[in-house]
């Protein structure tokens, strides 16, 4: 299929959302995966109107969400579940395949720490599982981020005995702890689609789902998953630059790094998006993308310097922030809302820069105090305990605020 950003294509009316279009039901929508992102991604849809089945293995979760007792950490599911009337959890995989001619499928692709990037065997799994009904007339969407060449190389065959069925891939620009703002309001779908059918299909339940007037972009599935993690790629690059010219401004006399940043980012060449000096980027999903598009790149002999430099800035500025704490030569440091963005209500600190730094200063023989929510403390004692002695704090402790060093 042929890429294409036509005026038409990106053309969206705005999802006027009243209580007469949610009630109108626009049709049904098999969803096989609902953790952290299926979950917020089912509840947009049926807020939307659709009739969703979602799919999890784990009985439990699933007997929580369809009794709508489940505790969730990310902002709005446990209202947007209570409110829903046509959402339902199953763990029977078959019922969903046949529920819908539109599977989504949202597993998680974890980090590897191999050269693969992206555990796919849960995806595999799925498809390998459709396969073996042998369904007709689907178009199935992949969610998750997958290495450039997956739908190609190994989804198409796995779907091999699918009569008419399309494999397509559709990801999500979100973060973790605003996945359900992310998802209504994204600056671009991307859909990679086998066919215009399958694309017009998809971009309508988007057109239907999002509160604003986002950019469409269609285009085959392997320019979608050079893309996917293209994006994110870029927007590692901004973030490392700013921290690059802020650690600079940092060690010029007289240099303001704010005001330096602020004036690079009036230039519309530049913007001020992920402009401003702050923490080295983090969490389940840049890093990642980051290594992953370098690696592949090196696999098909091309050498991208860029995302290489960008890791290597980003560790860079771990380095220097710990250096800069040194020199204040303090007995204790105490860092507050540790995940790896902040603020963020969601146990995730997987490669918090701040969780970083306070590694080395423990390791230079400091007392280091981390103060956040329980459950985050939790995550960051899985993660990080074994690396460094902290001491773990509930934020709700009171402290003197001039305590507090990052």
């Amino acid at each position: 299929m042929k890429g294409f950003f036509s005026s038409s294509t990106i053309r969206l009316e705005l999802f006027e959302k009243n209580s007469a279009i949610f009630n109108m039901s626009k049709g049904k929508i098999s969803l096989i995966g609902i953790g952290r992102l299926g979950i917020c991604t089912a509840m947009v849809f049926e807020k939307a109107g659709y009739e969703v089945l979602g799919v999890d293995i784990n009985e439990d979760y699933v007997n929580k969400i369809n009794n709508k007792s489940l505790i969730s950490y990310e902002p709005h599911v446990c209202e947007m579940l209570a409110q829903s009337k046509n959402f339902r959890a199953t763990t029977n995989q078959v019922e969903a395949i046949n529920f819908s001619d539109m599977i989504f499928i949202c597993v998680d692709t974890p980090s590897t720490g191999d050269d693969r990037y992206y555990d796919t065997f849960k995806l595999t799994n799925v498809l390998t599982s459709i396969n073996a009904e042998k369904p007709s007339n689907k178009h199935i969407m992949i969610m998750c981020t997958v290495l450039p060449g997956y739908i190609r190389n190994e989804g198409r065959q796995l779907i091999k005995d699918c009569t008419n069925c399309t494999l397509n891939y559709n990801p999500e620009f979100i973060a973790q702890g605003a996945i359900i703002h992310g998802f209504l309001n994204p600056d671009v779908v991307l859909i990679g689609a086998e066919n215009e059918t399958a694309a017009s299909r998809i971009k309508e339940i988007y057109v239907n789902s999002v509160a604003n007037q986002p950019h469409y972009a269609i285009m085959a599935p392997e320019s979608a998953e050079v893309m996917k993690i293209s994006l994110n790629c870029f927007v590692t690059t901004k973030i490392a630059y700013a921290n690059m010219i802020a650690d600079i401004a940092d060690k010029t006399p007289g240099a303001n790094k704010f005001d330096i940043l602020k004036a690079v980012g009036m230039d519309s060449r530049v913007g001020m998006k992920c402009l401003m000096p702050g923490w080295s980027y983090g969490g389940p999903c840049f890093p990642r993308d980051n290594r992953a598009l370098a690696g592949y790149a090196d696999k098909i002999g091309i050498d991208a310097k860029i995302s290489k430099a960008t890791n290597e800035i980003n560790l860079q500025h771990v380095d220097f922030m710990a250096q800069n704490y040194l020199e204040k030569n303090k007995d204790t440091y105490v860092f507050e809302h540790i995940a790896y963005k902040q603020p963020c209500d969601v146990p995730i600190t997987e490669e918090s820069a701040k969780c970083f730094v306070a590694v080395k200063l423990a390791k230079a023989g400091k007392t280091v105090i981390l103060r956040d929510q329980p459950h985050i403390l939790e995550d960051a004692k899985r993660l990080f305990g074994k690396e460094a002695d902290f001491v773990y704090e509930d934020i709700a402790t009171p402290r003197d605020p001039a305590t507090i060093d990052g």
